[in-house]
């Protein structure tokens, strides 16, 4: 008897059960890995589940932020309706009373103080399709010249440098199943294992290849403990650091003259400045011990090949472009070698450091 009621039942829960599944991405870092989120609801619920979709990036990984990326729109204190601040205090409104707040408001303002008293900001996190209705919206209905997005601040540094540098902004230089067959990789102002988990086997696997790896972060990370070497620099000196890799370089006759000669210019008064530099001197304002900068620069110059990864960590301070070209400089030095340069989105400190003389590759 009892068999037959459990029979019973569970045929009909299944009767009521419905699956639903969308094939999304994840929202949060730069690998925007790719996943499904099923949905499986009963009579009195539903249960949300997160499975990764194998692509190229991130091969079916998920960190734990994107399996819990869906929480936020299915909490119970999302916000669903607009909120409209009456005697200090968010009541609910409806859409249209929004939409009639916001046009009587825009129109007084933009009456009495112009159309550009106005401005638009978008995020990383809204579609090609969204970004652009955002213009249209930005440029022709309210007819403002004011739009921007986060990518002020989150890229545009890395952005400039790299414009400044090779002519063009490109995030990669090669591709990511490149890095487990480098033999050198300088990571500068990135914490990949807690901002990027899901590629983080790529440089395990560097790793367990024999490449030597390269740290620097004024604090001790989950991606510095990976390093064979940890430069500690103070925040704000990785431009002054990068130059002291570059000194060293030129110092012991590492740089690759011919890819120079031919394809750069500018490195003459980069020669220049960097000369009138002392290691000494730079070791004291980075905090990193002349020993490790010689070390550093000398292993990357001599290996066969090698990836130079920047990230917010030199980027956001007060002229991180400097301190990103900088970096790529000191790749260019010996670029013919296999020596390349990433961009990678993680990350979170920011320093500050003068302006320096800059380089460019041509071609």
């Amino acid at each position: 008897m009892t068999e037959m009621l459990l029979r019973y039942f569970r045929k009909k829960q299944q009767q009521v059960e419905t699956e639903k599944v969308y094939d999304t991405q994840c929202p949060f870092c730069s690998m925007q890995c790719k996943m499904q989120l099923i949905e499986q609801s009963t009579v009195t619920r539903k249960t949300y589940k997160t499975v990764g979709k194998v692509n190229p990036t991130s091969e079916g990984r998920l960190c734990i932020k994107g399996l819990n990326a869906h929480q936020h729109a299915v909490h119970k204190d999302r916000i669903k309706h607009p909120l409209l601040k009456v005697d200090g205090e968010f009541v609910p409104i409806s859409w249209d009373e929004a939409i009639k707040v916001i046009r009587e408001k825009f129109t007084k303002i933009q009456r009495e103080y112009g159309n550009n008293a106005l401005s638009v900001y978008g995020s990383a996190t809204i579609t090609n399709e969204e970004a652009y209705l955002l213009g249209k919206f930005a440029r022709v209905a309210l007819g403002t010249k004011y739009i921007d997005y986060n990518g002020r601040l989150c890229m545009s540094a890395a952005a400039s440098a790299a414009a400044q540098t090779f002519g063009m902004d490109r995030g990669f230089t090669n591709t990511i199943q490149e890095i487990p067959h480098s033999r050198c990789l300088i990571l500068a102002g990135t914490n990949i294992a807690e901002c990027q988990p899901t590629i983080m086997p790529y440089f395990e696997k560097a790793k367990e290849n024999g490449s030597f790896i390269i740290a620097i972060d004024p604090r001790e990370t989950s991606t510095t403990k990976m390093a064979d070497l940890h430069l500690k620099v103070k925040p704000g000196m990785d431009a002054a650091l990068a130059n002291g890799l570059l000194k060293v370089i030129f110092d012991e006759g590492l740089v690759d003259e011919k890819f120079i000669a031919e394809r750069v210019n500018g490195f003459d008064e980069v020669r220049e400045y960097i000369a009138s530099l002392h290691l000494e001197e730079i070791s004291e304002q980075t905090g990193v011990p002349i020993e490790q900068i010689k070390k550093a620069a000398i292993v990357f110059g001599k290996e066969e090949s090698g990836m130079i990864f920047t990230a917010r960590g030199i980027e956001q301070q007060t002229d991180g472009s400097t301190s990103v070209r900088n970096f790529f400089k000191y790749s260019i030095s010996h670029w013919e070698d296999g020596k390349r340069v990433f961009r990678i989105r993680s990350g979170n400190r920011a320093r500050k450091w003068p302006r320096s003389k800059r380089a460019w590759a041509e071609g």
